[in-house]
């Protein structure tokens, strides 16, 4: 394998910006022309070293390349933390990025600074959730089993196009270096997931515990923006999860029994893959919508896919057969029903009825219906030596779900892992036959919070809070504490989904490119609300600023005096009344929908009074107007400095 590089040095000359490897790359360089932003491959010496740069910068990867109105931005890596290792191989968290304008100062197109400057933040956004990880010298978006299969090429040659997240931004750099050798320390490959990587020891053995999920970026986006299946079978929150024990580490045992040896078994999840979604509308449970006729070949299209990559598959829903829940369970039944392939397996567990009062005990029910596809799956396993084969392969993987495949998900994925990995220590006669994870309380402590920061880093990217029954995850056992701990995130969760995941949606979109800038076009920001939702809004601010009053300054200076109580009351009242209007009859304008890809589900507005005018409500809450009008030509020119733009 092609060893990647650690540190790249960016020049910024008049016409050109350079990227040079400190090693590997032979005597090659990137060039990008800062008018065109075209990418070329160079020999060091070339006449763009005559003069001296304008600023250097030091960077630790390169995430790609993006295009906005103003022209080609560079994405760099210019922090990052080691994780742990996967055999010899470091892997390492980005912890900061920057992006970098690469088009010349002085502007050579017509461009918006005020959408640009939208555009820009969405990206950083994005880029900042601190779930992005590399390794220079490994394919660290591919299972072990697939990386046994893979030739010695390039890294982004053989990364997995599914978790490859950042093949977009890369794009314009393969196709510069896909025909020079030794250039391609040039791509790195990322994942957008979780990682983590400990040291444990049983007994006298010592060996790396790793799990490393990897999100799917041909279906990505945010927990009501982003469900169910698309016309070519990729799914919402779709993930793999691998679970690695790694005695090849350098710190393992060396005993030779064990020597070199990794171990590793693959879970996945994945939203329900038919044609559905979860409509925002400001109610706690979201309107739910169910598209049986365009479902059966989105369906077709996955499980397809699924074979293809896993050989064999368990589906394990977790979603309620009564209620609310029930059309999405009757739709993948149906649909699981008309699947041909002896190597595709239904199986249907309502763990809200079947785990109730916090019977978690419960699952193992579930595991036990799936005994006999886990003992045929097996697992992965192999001794790292030249030329060595397999000793064995899996088969077959499960695939769970639940609504969000987030926190119902997590619990049976950890309690399945633990299956694994006792058998797996078993097997190579760590374990005795009687031994289990209970065993070794520092080995279940470790796994015990090593899944629940999966479930949380996989809850955040979604649904941008911290995950549900996590405190199972942790202790073992559900918790009077951890049920407050789940209704407080629960709030959140409905608070970003209906004011918050629109924009979240719009910088995901731009970061994978289903959104591609494009120069001079409409801006896709200005959002006009009409009157009667301005009224609402603006008394809602009125409300909120008399209850602040209330609590600051209250009447007769107490808080529960008759006469402050009753003001109070009032203004929660008619705040109430707002509320509930603008839930009736005007969440086109007020949730915070996507804004530059269209989310086909989005009522229509009502301009009912549209040309009435408030002035002072119109000065208040016009930002659509005042933004509008700031689109003049006096913004069409000069963008703010570097300082303020990288």
């Amino acid at each position: 394998m092609v060893t990647a590089q650690q540190t790249f040095k960016v020049s910024f000359y008049p016409a050109s910006v350079t990227i040079e490897a400190a090693r590997g790359a032979g005597d090659q360089h990137l060039v990008i022309d800062r008018g065109s932003g075209a990418v070329s491959v160079m020999k060091n010496g070339t006449s763009a070293f005559a003069a001296g740069p304008q600023r250097t910068l030091s960077a630790h990867g390169i995430m790609g390349m993006i295009n906005l109105q103003r022209g080609p931005y560079l994405v760099l890596i210019t922090g990052r933390e080691a994780a742990g290792s996967i055999g010899t191989s470091t892997v390492y968290r980005v912890t900061e990025t920057r992006v970098v304008k690469v088009a010349s100062d002085k502007p050579t197109r017509e461009y918006d600074a005020i959408d640009e400057a939208t555009y820009l933040k969405l990206l950083d956004n994005a880029l900042g959730t601190k779930s992005f990880y590399f390794s220079y010298d490994m394919d660290l978006t591919s299972s072990l089993q697939r990386q046994s299969k893979a030739d010695q090429q390039p890294l982004y040659k053989v990364a997995s196009d599914e978790f490859f997240f950042n093949k977009y931004l890369s794009e314009s750099l393969i196709a510069a270096v896909d025909a020079y050798e030794g250039a391609g320390v040039f791509v790195l490959p990322v994942i957008n997931g979780f990682f983590a990587c400990h040291q444990m020891r049983v007994r006298d053995t010592t060996f790396n515990y790793v799990l490393v999920t990897r999100r799917g970026r041909k279906r990505q986006g945010t927990r009501y923006f982003s469900r169910g299946a698309d016309e070519d079978g990729n799914v919402s929150n779709y993930a793999e999860t691998e679970q690695i024990v790694d005695f090849a580490a350098p710190n393992a045992s060396t005993s030779t029994s064990l020597a070199n040896l990794q171990m590793s078994y693959v879970q996945i999840r994945g939203s329900i893959p038919i044609a559905w979604a979860q409509v925002a509308n400001m109610y706690y449970v979201p309107e739910l919508k169910v598209d049986f006729n365009q479902s059966k070949p989105r369906f077709d299209r996955h499980i397809e896919q699924m074979l293809d990559t896993y050989g064999q598959v368990v589906a394990v829903n977790l979603v309620n057969k009564v209620k609310y829940e029930k059309p999405m369970g009757d739709a993948f039944a149906q649909l699981s029903t008309q699947v041909k392939s002896p190597h595709y397996r239904y199986v249907h567990f309502d763990f809200h009825k079947e785990c109730s009062k916090m019977r978690w005990d419960r699952i193992s029910l579930l595991l036990a219906e799936l005994g006999e596809s886990i003992d045929s799956f097996g697992y992965f396993q192999r001794t790292l030596r030249p030329e060595a084969q397999p000793d064995q392969m899996q088969s077959g993987v499960v695939r769970t779900n639940c609504m969000d495949c987030l926190d119902r998900t997590n619990v049976v994925q950890s309690e399945l892992a633990r299956l694994i990995l006792t058998r797996q220590l078993r097997n190579i006669n760590v374990f005795s036959a009687t031994d289990t994870i209970g065993s070794f309380p520092a080995l279940q402590q470790m796994l015990n919070h090593v899944w629940a920061d999966n479930a949380d880093y996989v809850s955040c990217a979604y649904s941008g809070t911290g995950a549900l029954k996590t405190d199972f995850t942790r202790t073992g056992q559900r918790t009077r504490l951890g049920a407050l701990q789940d209704g407080r995130n629960s709030v959140e969760r409905y608070i970003r989904g209906n004011f918050f995941d629109g924009e979240r949606q719009d910088g995901i979109d731009l970061l994978l490119g289903r959104y591609r800038v494009q120069p001079n076009e409409a801006s896709p920001f200005t959002q006009q609300l009409t009157l009667e939702s301005r009224a609402l809004v603006g008394t809602a601010y009125i409300c909120l600023f008399m209850l602040a009053y209330a609590f600051f300054y209250p009447r007769n200076g107490h808080w529960f005096g008759f006469s402050n109580v009753m003001f109070t009351m009032a203004w929660i009242a008619v705040l109430a009344l707002v509320f509930a209007t603008v839930r009736s009859s005007h969440t086109a304008e007020l949730v915070n929908w996507p804004r530059l890809v269209a989310y086909q589900y989005r009522p229509a507005i009502s301009h009912t009074n549209g040309s009435l005018s408030l002035p002072l409500v119109n000065r208040w809450l016009g930002s659509g107007d005042i933004k509008a009008s700031s689109r003049s030509s006096d913004s069409r020119g000069n963008w703010p400095t570097d300082k303020k733009l990288a």
